[in-house]
């Protein structure tokens, strides 16, 4: 059964509700099983390549070998128009969210709103899967699928969605979406988020989010199955940060470093429902290091993003 949940002034006051079960996970990264496509051997470009979605001079994504600068796009990758995050999986399976660029004649909004897959075997890429929405992207709001964030312990796909949300009005949704089934099992509504990722915490597993509409990040703890509970809060604000931008969290990446300190990064990108030609050459990387014994994230300084 498809769990919702609505809003988080409203989690907040649905705590009291029963305690779900939330699993045993081990605690660190919880997207370490992805794998890279098979496919990759394939094209001739070696093992060392990277998933390129800068988009300057094509459309799509492409391999890039960073040394050589050689690249290769296989015919399909086009499809969905210009494109924004991708997510692997434990098979090497790629998802990726179509997102408007400069103009809508490469992407209508009414096929925004969607995931598309690129085969890890043959490299093609195919619609995967339509997002339910509150209403579809317009002209005004031509933004659907914006994070992706894959979790290996549930086999999830994590996707947030900007679709049918207004100027005073959020109606976008993050999703929890079976990979092997996939079906939305879980969703949150009223949330209007970009980047999405997931950790596991010294308590339980949780997703964090970046606000579309201001630079705040928030988490919501996820139970066994990596469905959403009414567990939520916020853990910061860029803004408010040495430094910081009144700018959106577009990506959240983790790592384990080798003295065992678990780290968070955070890209962020300058959004106001508006066509993303107005992407910050000079954005940032915020980092953070865990804290097992709070249970949260210790700023510990913003970086230039280099690359995706």
């Amino acid at each position: 059964m498809q769990k919702r949940y609505v809003g988080l002034g409203l989690m907040v006051l649905l705590a009291g509700c029963g305690k779900p079960d939330m699993g045993n996970f081990k605690p660190g990264v919880a997207d370490a099983c992805r794998a890279m496509p098979a496919f990759i051997s394939k094209t001739g470009m070696g093992a060392q390549v990277a998933i390129d979605t800068q988009q300057q001079g094509y459309m799509g994504l492409r391999l890039l070998q960073p040394q050589s600068g050689k690249s290769w796009q296989h015919p399909s990758w086009d499809d969905a128009g210009h494109v924004g995050a991708f997510a692997r999986d434990r098979d090497g399976n790629i998802y990726v969210a179509p997102t408007p660029d400069v103009s809508l004649a490469e992407n209508p909004p009414a096929l925004q709103n969607r995931i598309y897959r690129i085969d890890a075997q043959t490299g093609e890429m195919a619609l995967w899967l339509e997002l339910p929405a509150v209403a579809p992207p317009s002209p005004s709001n031509p933004f659907g699928t914006m994070g992706l964030f894959y979790d290996c312990d549930t086999n999830s796909l994590y996707a947030s969605s900007l679709a049918g949300s207004e100027p005073k009005q959020a109606n976008g949704r993050i999703y929890r979406v079976d990979v092997a089934t996939q079906k939305v099992m879980s969703q949150l509504e009223n949330t209007d988020a970009i980047g999405v990722g997931v950790f596991n915490g010294v308590e339980h597993k949780r997703l964090y989010f970046g606000s579309a509409r201001s630079s705040d990040v928030y988490s919501v703890a996820l139970d066994a199955a990596g469905d959403f509970t009414a567990d939520a809060r916020h853990e910061f604000a860029l803004a408010t940060l040495p430094d910081g931008n009144t700018t959106s969290a577009r990506k959240f990446s983790f790592k384990q470093e080798r003295d065992g300190q678990y780290v968070m990064q955070v890209k962020e990108v300058e959004f106001g429902f508006r066509l993303l030609a107005e992407n910050n050459p000079h954005r940032r990387m915020y980092r953070f290091a865990y804290q097992p014994g709070q249970g949260d994230w210790q700023f510990s300084g913003a970086f230039p993003e280099v690359g995706e």
